[in-house]
């Protein structure tokens, strides 16, 4: 593996090798490179200047950081046996290295990270992949066997349908995702927190790596073993490499699923689908309150996750709650025509049942605005009873007392195999009767 002197460089500077001291300075972090990166480069000097000038102190002159010290630079470019040795190991397994300067380095971790842009790459593979895009499908390492058996079937699809799925390689959704795309003969891109070296020799990946048909990665040494910051770090890059993220399955508020997920919404880097989960305790809910959308549940099109366009359940807010009062009824105020609309408390009536006198004619209930919301909901495709709840967030009893009601008056169809149910437009009613 012959390297230049600027990789070399960048490579003593920004990455562990053999086990260190605690007293020993540590490698630069990625936004500490960015900043030194940047200094040369308005300074008209490279990092191979540190290693050809002898004197990394004078040729630093004038540098301004006071953390990334002359005397830490010359500690971490000392480091050239530990790379020796390093290298010739990597290179026997088959892997390459790449840095932010070669010019087939990812576009897109540059374009959405900037300076954050890891400094370097380890990996194998077919490295040309890596800025192709595709979709990235992660999820929980404990997913539920229909939940991996969904990640299986949507992983097939996405590569019968020519992107690449782009994952973690960890034990559970990420692994059985890209499993899933390589037996379709798809491509796979691997974005790895620990053991590049050791999946890189793995059977399972073997096929993938000759037929070149998969890319493993990771920002960190090839040996290092997991660790949970490295794996909480790694998530922004499988996301910045894709053009659209699902989540099959997310515990709320922890873990490092939910972390990357919310990352990604708050950087709002792809879109981001979330698979659909019964129950509103779920982190898949609790994602699409946060702006995610639901994946399609039929009509998978892999190209339509790109922009967002393709929803079976829109996107709701915490505040859709239907007994937010608040929110709701200004919504319900909007859409009722009557300027004497106004709300009537849901626990006026019974539940599902909301009492119409003729001085109340005009007035739109809970279970009137329920009905004119389930209209948007189910417009193209029906929806399950777990959606709604998702939706809706209201009780079940109270949910199934209005669906009821609606199957009723003709206002919801309910269709069988499996059960779902979609809103009956007045227009429609009028041509069924």
């Amino acid at each position: 593996m012959t390297l230049s002197l600027n990789t070399q460089a960048i490579l003593l500077l920004t990455t562990w090798f053999a086990k260190a001291a605690k007293s020993d300075p540590k490698p630069l972090t990625p936004t500490e490179w960015g900043r030194l990166a940047l200094w040369l480069k308005e300074q008209d000097k490279t990092p191979a200047g540190l290693l050809e000038s002898g004197s990394p102190a004078a040729y630093l002159n004038g540098w301004p950081d006071t953390k990334i010290t002359s005397e830490r630079i010359e500690f971490l470019l000392g480091r050239s046996v530990a790379l020796s040795l390093s290298l010739e190991k990597w290179q026997r397994a088959g892997l390459w290295v790449m840095t932010r300067s070669d010019a087939d380095y990812p576009s897109r971790l540059k374009k959405h990270l900037k300076s954050d842009a890891p400094p370097v790459l380890f990996g194998c593979g077919n490295r040309q992949l890596l800025d192709r895009g595709g979709i990235a499908m992660v999820g929980s390492r404990d997913a539920t066997p229909e939940q991996l058996t969904a990640t299986t079937r949507i992983a097939g699809e996405v590569a019968l349908q020519g992107f690449s799925v782009v994952s973690g390689g960890a034990r559970g959704v990420d692994e059985v995702a890209m499993l899933g795309a390589l037996a379709q003969e798809g491509t796979v891109i691997g974005i790895l927190a620990d053991s590049l070296l050791r999946c890189a020799t793995s059977a399972k990946f073997r096929n993938g790596l000759m037929m070149k048909n998969l890319v493993l990665v990771s920002p960190f040494n090839p040996e290092a073993g997991f660790d949970v910051g490295n794996a909480m770090a790694r998530n922004k890059y499988i996301y910045c490499l894709s053009d659209a993220a699902i989540v099959v399955a997310t515990s709320k508020g922890s873990g490092g699923t939910w972390s990357g997920a919310t990352e990604n919404l708050k950087r709002n880097w792809v879109p981001l689908w979330v698979l659909n989960h019964p129950g509103n305790s779920s982190g898949n809910a609790a994602l699409v309150h946060l702006g995610a959308g639901w994946l399609p549940d039929d009509r998978f099109l892999a190209g339509s996750l790109f922009d967002g366009t393709v929803a079976t359940v829109p996107t709701k807010d915490v505040e859709t709650s239907l007994f937010n009062v608040t929110s709701l009824a200004t919504e319900a105020l909007a859409i009722a025509e009557s300027p004497a609309s106004a709300y009537v408390a849901a626990e006026a009536a019974p539940p599902g049942i909301v009492p119409k006198t003729s001085a109340e004619s005009e007035v739109m209930t809970f279970y009137d605005f329920f009905l004119k919301h389930l209209e948007t909901v189910t417009n193209g495709s029906p929806v399950t009873l777990e959606n709604l709840l998702a939706t809706f967030d209201i009780p079940k009893s109270l949910l199934s007392d209005w669906i009821k009601r609606g199957i009723a008056e003709g206002r919801i169809q309910k269709l069988i195999k499996p059960v779902r149910y979609r809103a009956v437009k007045v227009k429609q009613q009028a041509l069924d009767l």
